[in-house]
């Protein structure tokens, strides 16, 4: 069976389990209280006072056992309500040492960033020199051999093929990052912001804000800040204006609605396979009842020049929604709801993977668009969006495979809250394979489809992790499609799909 976990979503944490139970024992603890008063005030009933006369001995007992209830009762009373106080605090306690934890690890980031760009800039005399006196031999070299034709000599005569083994490195250093991508994320969130903060001389004191925007890098979304001013700089990665219009689908329509979580992946991922610019679709859901309702969905990225060109799907959409920016993509995606019709009180389905994520993700965050669009899911794929303050009244869904480094580009986990579920899934090739939706590939075709070093993002390879969770009755797809099972029943009145393209000026 495929390996998931899921945090966040409707469930019992620990330390929410502890202070449900220290509630529980507090009741009783409380009907414990009422009980022992009323022990208490029934010695004093006339009725039992007149019948003691005639008994003395009796009631010189019953006086006695009255007194050792009593003091039983209270040793009990204060044993539970210490048990109550106690459960409360390892309750708090949890939740602080989580926190704590969190944030001492990041601060430890903080200080290696930040002690490694203070070396790099006092050691600048040394590394300049060095760095110069190895790195031109090196790539006037490589330009001679290549020119000559000696590397190809050197591959007969040697067996070292000089471009396969400068591929192959390339391929090494981008599976080390993949893999690694939990720690990839922490050093995009910390260690690089210490590094810039460090060489530039800047007190460390910076990288401890909680800003969501500031004039220097403290996390991984001002570090893209920074990136994306210093792309501008020399015209990349430069944003735009957009022009969308109706367009014919990439693939046919469907008379009914997504049949379950799979499904509903797959028409996400047609928006823009094969496409050089991604198309947003629209299907308009009638239920049975009448009741119409609306999925939205968001195409991933087709092109990754960061040359700002036609496309709206490109890397420029990427670096600019991930730096907090409006895009043309959110846009395109406003453009074509109004263009749709769909008021104000129809309920709408967000679904995006990777960069089409990112924009639903950002839509779901935004309160201006959030006033004219009653957005009540969302299911984004492979999309780094835990910095997006997603509506608490929108049901989450977000699927990741644990070694895909593209939803930790943000640096950060997404939150653990009831709204908002998250599968991680562990990428495995040999299980993969199994997929009923790559029961046509042959082993070679299965071969090349695994064989890269980024393959843990690719959307065929999301669609077969979906596939084995789905028959695997993965709990966060089943009470998704429960909570919204409105969008996955009914017939489909109209799809409507759209393209763009950048306007520049």
């Amino acid at each position: 069976m495929i390996d998931s976990r899921t945090h966040g979503g409707p469930r019992i944490r620990i330390d929410e389990r502890a202070e449900g139970s220290g509630d529980a024992l507090q009741s009783i603890v409380v009907d414990i209280g009422d009980l022992t008063t009323e022990a208490s005030l029934s010695g004093f009933d006339l009725a039992t006072l007149i019948t003691q006369v005639p008994s003395p001995v009796t009631a010189i007992n019953l006086d006695a056992c009255l007194v050792l209830f009593q003091h039983q009762s209270a040793l009990v009373f204060v044993e539970l309500e210490a048990t109550v106080l106690g459960i409360r605090a390892a309750a708090l306690a949890y939740r602080q040492a989580e926190a704590g934890i969190s944030e001492t690890f990041g601060g430890l980031l903080d200080a290696l960033g930040y002690a490694t760009g203070r070396i790099i800039a006092i050691s600048l005399p040394v590394i300049v020199p060095v760095a110069i006196g190895i790195g031109v031999p090196l790539v006037v070299g490589a330009k001679v051999l290549d020119a000559t034709g000696l590397d190809d000599v050197i591959a007969k005569h040697l067996g070292i093929d000089l471009s396969q083994a400068k591929d192959g490195l390339k391929e090494a250093f981008i599976a080390l990052v993949f893999e690694n991508s939990d720690v990839s994320g922490a050093v995009i969130e910390h260690v690089l912001p210490g590094i810039v903060i460090g060489f530039v001389g800047l007190p460390p004191t910076l990288l401890d804000t909680d800003a969501d925007h500031a004039y220097w890098p403290h996390d991984s979304g001002s570090m893209t800040t920074w990136v994306l001013a210093g792309a501008n700089m020399f015209g990349l990665l430069l944003p735009s204006d957009v022009e969308v219009w109706r367009a014919k689908g990439l693939t046919d329509a469907h008379e009914k609605a997504p049949q379950d979580i799979e499904d509903l992946y797959i028409r996400e991922a047609n928006c823009h396979r094969g496409a050089d610019s991604g198309q947003v679709r629209i299907e308009e859901i009638v239920d049975t009842d009448g009741t119409t309702r609306y999925i939205v969905y968001v195409p991933a990225t087709t092109d990754w020049s960061p040359e700002s060109g036609k496309n709206t799907t490109d890397l420029t959409t990427n670096v600019q929604g991930m730096a907090g920016n409006d895009t043309v993509m959110r846009e395109m995606v406003r453009q074509a709801i109004a263009d749709a019709g769909i008021g104000d009180g129809d309920e709408v389905m967000l679904v995006g993977y990777s960069q089409g994520g990112i924009t639903a993700g950002s839509l779901a965050a935004d309160s201006a668009f959030l006033a004219e669009v009653n957005v009540t899911a969302l299911m984004t794929v492979g999309a780094p969006i835990s910095d997006f303050p997603v509506d608490e009244g929108i049901d989450v869904l977000s699927i990741e495979h644990e070694q895909d480094l593209v939803p930790d580009l943000d640096g950060g986990e997404n939150p653990d809250a009831d709204h908002w579920s998250t599968v991680t899934v562990d990428y495995d090739p040999d299980q993969l394979r199994d997929a009923p939706n790559l029961a046509d590939k042959t082993d070679a075709e299965l071969d090349e489809m695994f064989s890269s070093a980024g393959a843990a993002h690719s959307s065929s390879a999301y669609a077969a992790s979906i596939g084995l969770l789905l028959r695997a009755g993965q709990p966060a797809f089943n009470r998704f499609t429960a909570n919204n099972s409105g969008f996955f029943s009914g017939d489909i009145k109209e799809t409507r799909d759209y393209q763009g393209r950048r306007k520049h000026s």
